[in-house]
């Protein structure tokens, strides 16, 4: 009987250990399935990774072939105060390129809904940092050192957010804008080309267009500086004293006569530099912004490059513009010479809007002397440069009518196209 039960036991065993190693098989195949399965969609998803890379950069080409300018948009978070308000009137779409604006409308007697939609080369959300939007402009940096000319200019309403995208916080590595970034990698591109026998000066200028007059923000000395623009209210042509602008049309470059034009070979040195110019430019309180820039900041890269052993050189430059914001009078509350400085701030930004349609119609005669800003931007917007507009906007839905004025700009200048950009130096 014992014998039995263990014959009938051991028969169990075996066929518990038979049905344990046919589950184990059938899970051994499933997971190798599973991980055939996982192999095959990662391929997938790098093959679609390689040909969203393909695509990007064929067209980034296809841009520099038609000269388009490139447009991003940038919206800025919004503040506490608008936190507890607000309704959300903007909506960034997962693609980086789409922004659609929802604005009430009464008709018939009923509120409705209308959507207006935009697309850019790129759009950055409300959680963007600054390390996002370097990222994607830092392509036009290293052209700058490869020797082209490149213009990034930052373009919205007043309170949008220029001057942080532009300049940030030079002293927090998080938050340092544009500028500082752009010094950091030309410096460090510049120290990987001395190994290959290239050798590179830096040059900076930085101004601000003030009531159509251009003041020198890299004077050391308040009373230089108050020599040097004895009359901020005389305009441009009439008063001699201050800086000019003059073309070079054998190389198609704007030159800024009577602005410093300082030599710079540390990262340290510029930053100081940068720090110093900004406090210069020209700021008051108003209604929409606690600090607003009552001008148009460039600050100016000129960077020289020789290559004794290849016999080669190179001329790039780079300017970045944080322009002042377009203002509504009426809204900002601005009155004396605040009044005047936001109506020369209108106007050089109506005549920097015109000279795009002009461009994007493909006018015989564009008029860039119409104002200072178009003067100095002729051979950017018209020549052979690499152009990127920044449009900065407000997701407040008190800005609705400003932010639908700039991305119309925005989507319009995108179709204007401003000339092959072409390499300067020699080989």
């Amino acid at each position: 009987v014992a014998n039995e039960e263990s014959n009938k036991l051991s028969e169990i065993i075996l066929e518990s250990r038979k049905g344990l190693e046919l589950r184990n098989n059938k899970i051994i195949e499933k997971r190798l399935l599973y991980e055939y399965q996982l192999k095959q969609i990662q391929e997938i998803y790098a093959g679609l990774k390689a040909e969203e890379n393909t695509r990007k950069d064929l067209h980034n080409q296809n841009l520099d072939l038609m000269g388009n300018i490139r447009v991003m948009c940038r919206v800025r978070p919004y503040t506490d105060k608008e936190k507890e308000i607000e309704q959300v009137s903007l909506e960034c779409f997962d693609d980086k390129h789409t922004i659609q604006v929802s604005t009430k409308r009464l008709r018939l007697w009923q509120m409705q809904i209308e959507k207006s939609t935009y697309e850019f080369d790129h759009v950055f959300n409300t959680s963007a940092d600054q390390k996002e939007v370097y990222l994607e402009l830092s392509p036009l940096v290293q052209s700058a050192i490869d020797g082209y000319n490149v213009c990034i200019f930052a373009y919205g309403q007043t309170g949008s957010g220029k001057t942080y995208t532009m300049e940030g916080n030079v002293n927090s590595p998080e938050k340092k804008g544009v500028i500082p970034r752009s010094i950091d990698e030309i410096f460090d591109k510049i120290e990987e080309t001395n190994k290959l026998g290239w050798n590179f000066e830096v040059y900076v200028q930085y101004i601000e267009i003030y009531n159509e007059t251009i003041q020198d923000l890299l004077i050391d000395e308040d009373k230089d500086r108050k020599k040097s623009c004895k009359d901020r209210k005389k305009s441009f042509k009439e008063s001699k004293d201050l800086c000019k602008i003059v073309y070079n049309e054998d190389t198609r470059m704007t030159i800024i006569e009577n602005a410093e034009r300082l030599k710079i070979s540390k990262k340290k040195d510029m930053e100081i530099l940068i720090g110093k110019a900004s406090n210069r430019r020209s700021k008051s309180s108003t209604n929409s912004n606690s600090v607003s820039s009552r001008s148009h900041g460039v600050f100016i890269l000129h960077l020289e490059g020789e290559n004794p052993l290849e016999k080669m050189s190179s001329r790039g430059s780079l300017s970045l513009v944080d322009l002042a914001g377009s203002e509504n009078i009426d809204k900002s509350g601005s009155v004396g010479d605040q009044m005047t400085e936001a109506q020369s701030i209108n106007k050089s930004l109506f005549y920097l809007r015109y000279v795009i349609q002009q461009i994007k119609d493909k006018s015989n005669h564009v008029n860039y002397r119409d104002s200072v800003l178009t003067s100095l931007l002729k051979y950017s917007l018209g020549g052979t440069a690499k152009v990127c507009m920044l449009v900065n906007v407000s997701p407040s839905t008190d800005s609705t009518n400003e932010t639908k004025k700039s991305l119309s700009f925005g989507q319009d200048a995108r179709k204007a196209h401003v000339g092959t950009a072409m390499r300067n130096g020699c080989a």
